[in-house]
């Protein structure tokens, strides 16, 4: 995963094509991105499938940064928003899109195109 916060404060997620993910690397970037201590909305146009299974490890390295992170993750992240096309794959989601919600402490909404993801980074941002 890699995000790009060139449009900040719409940061895209992207996943990386690689056979070995850089948990520090992607958790560094993410650091980067809360240390500006200004609101921000992930917009992520991947499939929920092509992210794969993480070993124990990963999991691990992942809720001791978010449990180090929670308060600026709760103040700076206004939500991500998840672009999905197809309909089926949409309603598939929902058990991702709750759990993730819970999980990270900010809303995550999944949306049918990029137009819609923009408004509703735009209204994420002004709420």
């Amino acid at each position: 995963m890699s995000l790009d916060s060139t449009h900040f404060p719409i940061v895209w997620m992207h996943q990386e094509e690689q056979a070995q993910r850089d948990t520090a690397a992607e958790f560094a970037q993410f650091s980067a991105l809360l240390e500006r201590e200004q609101p921000f909305v992930i917009l992520c146009d991947r499939r929920m499938e092509d992210e794969g299974e993480h070993d124990r490890d990963e999991r691990t390295q992942v809720a001791l940064w978010k449990r180090d992170h929670r308060e600026a993750l709760k103040l700076w992240v206004k939500g991500m928003v998840l672009i999905e096309p197809d309909a089926a794959r949409r309603k598939a989601c929902e058990a991702f899109v709750e759990f993730g919600s819970k999980f990270w402490g900010y809303p995550v909404l999944v949306v049918a195109s990029g137009l819609l993801a923009q408004t509703l980074a735009q209204r994420l941002l002004h709420e």
